[in-house]
């Protein structure tokens, strides 16, 4: 398999990811919707007796996030230039909270984590001049708290191997 069919290969498979937690997370919204909001104008909703017991009932906490993807929030610098990304927040859902800069803000139309066969992954894709759906697919390297993966930019059908080292806190 060469390089461009391994970089399709990995947009098929970070677009079906994104894709299930992209719907995982529709549902999840889907469910939280009350019958009145559900039900056709003017329509008369019983919510009987399970709802009532539903309603009553304590919220469940929230489930916290890894402490594996807590580490990784901050700032990296991308070892072959100025390009930097900052992580700076997650939910369980798998939505990362990203930032990208070269040295102005770039725009991330997207973020994920999943946790995969090789660790940590984080998916960042770009939708701005110049990166209009660029991804980065990136495996935390634990051992050398660096990030490792594959930059595909579809403009110029290329993908590269990439590497991101933390920066230190001001």
């Amino acid at each position: 398999m060469n390089i461009l069919e391994t970089g399709r290969a990995a947009r098929v498979g970070v677009g079906l990811v994104a894709g299930l937690f992209l719907s995982a997370g529709l549902n999840a919204c889907k469910r939280g919707e009350s019958a009145a909001e559900n039900a056709p104008a003017g329509a008369a909703t019983n919510p009987g007796p399970a709802a009532a017991t539903k309603t009553n009932a304590p919220a469940a906490a929230p489930k916290p996030i890894p402490e594996a993807l807590q580490k990784l929030f901050g700032k990296w610098m991308r070892s072959d230039g100025t390009y930097v990304l900052e992580l700076r927040g997650a939910d369980i859902s798998g939505v990362l909270d990203a930032g990208y800069f070269n040295p102005k803000s770039i725009n991330v139309s997207r973020a994920i984590w999943m946790q995969g066969a090789a660790g940590l992954q984080v998916m960042v894709e770009l939708n701005d001049v110049g990166y209009p759906g660029a991804t980065y697919v990136l495996t935390h390297d634990t051992a050398n708290d660096r990030l490792v993966g594959k930059y595909t930019q579809p403009q110029m059908q290329q993908t590269f191997d990439i590497d991101f080292v933390r920066q230190a806190k001001p």
